[in-house]
């Protein structure tokens, strides 16, 4: 019941452009994710739970401090930012595909000296 209301005014607030759907969140339209939620001790959340453009801030920050980082060094301090201590499948996967997709996106570049901040990023 309460599930079927906020579903409701969702797709209001989305007909009406007051809100954009992004991956698994919502946000406000052009709107640029500033900072990624770490977690405490009342909240926990699964990798499924974490925004995508959450995951990516936190990829692309790795970056930014340690430039030339190798992947799996990439992908075990992201995890480690959100509180999780081993990398399992699900996280793993999440995690390479956000990277593949920044990869893509020209935000992120890899060579064999690891991955950098693309140039103007």
């Amino acid at each position: 019941m309460v599930r079927d209301r906020i579903d409701r005014a969702l797709r209001r607030l989305l007909k009406q452009g007051k809100i954009v759907h992004v991956g698994s969140a919502y946000d406000r339209p052009a709107h640029e994710t500033e900072f990624a939620r770490m977690p405490t001790e009342r909240c926990a959340r699964r990798v499924a739970e974490v925004p995508m453009v959450e995951r990516q801030l936190v990829l692309r920050n790795v970056a930014d401090e340690g430039p030339g980082v190798h992947r799996e060094d990439l992908l075990r301090e992201a995890a480690r930012f959100f509180g999780w201590a081993r990398l399992g499948v699900d996280i793993r996967d999440a995690l390479t595909g956000d990277v593949d997709t920044l990869i893509t996106a020209g935000d992120l570049v890899e060579s064999e000296g690891g991955l950098m901040p693309a140039k103007g990023s």
